[in-house]
């Protein structure tokens, strides 16, 4: 049984990132999907309520497990068995950006990363995509899954 991670930050999950999931999903024996929170950085929505949007985006998919962690992707596969590590891009810069995040990942633990191309329709569709809309107060129609539109409305009040 092959078991992959999706590691992200998901702030908020958009449907690239269910494409991706969706198609790991089809690929692998199971897939976690996690929620890395890096300490530098903040967020625009807690953990919490990213474990909740991610969870609605994957609900109908079988084998994808939802968590969170503090800690490194590595420390993180090593915990549960995981053997490899899937991520998405949507263009030069985001491949770039994750063939150098692949080369750490196999030089501090061993682990291959395999890249799947977004697909074309949802290149444009980013998180700071996402954030953007929500502050100049714009419908996220398109850009998240429906569920999770609908949960980010009933927070927002």
């Amino acid at each position: 049984m092959m078991s992959v991670i999706l590691p992200g930050s998901y702030d908020p999950v958009t449907l690239g990132h269910v494409d991706v999931i969706r198609r790991a999903a089809e690929m692998y024996d199971e897939v976690y999907a996690v929620i890395f929170v890096n300490p530098e950085k903040s967020y625009r929505f807690t953990l919490d309520d990213r474990v909740r949007m991610l969870m609605l985006a994957t609900d109908e998919l079988d084998n994808v497990l939802v968590s969170y962690s503090n800690g490194l992707v590595v420390d993180y596969m090593r915990e549960h068995g995981i053997e490899k590590i899937v991520k998405g891009y949507r263009n030069g810069t985001d491949l770039e950006y994750e063939r150098r995040q692949a080369e750490y990942n196999f030089a501090h633990g061993g682990y291959e990363t395999e890249l799947l191309e977004c697909s074309p329709e949802l290149e444009g569709i980013s998180s700071t995509l996402a954030r953007k809309m929500l502050e100049e107060g714009k419908s996220l129609a398109g850009i998240v899954p429906t569920a999770v539109e609908e949960y980010i409305e009933r927070i927002k009040e």
